[in-house]
């Protein structure tokens, strides 16, 4: 396992980070900058996901998949 791979995050990485963000909207009592904080996280794992090889492939067929195309 490369260095890179190992610091990047994972998929399940991703994952948790997109569902925490989630959770955090849909929180009535979350603050501004609460929601601001976690889709920086968010937005920051997905930018490092993607130096991984073959993310962005993956990510695109799985959209396709949901879109239905």
């Amino acid at each position: 396992m490369s260095l890179a791979s190992r610091l990047l995050p994972t998929r399940a990485q991703l994952d948790a980070a997109t569902a925490k963000t989630a959770a955090v909207m849909a929180d009535p009592r979350a603050t501004r900058a609460q929601r601001e904080h976690v889709a920086e996280m968010e937005q920051a794992a997905h930018i490092l996901y993607l130096q991984r090889r073959g993310a962005d492939a993956e990510l695109q067929a799985e959209a396709e998949m949901e879109a239905g195309t």
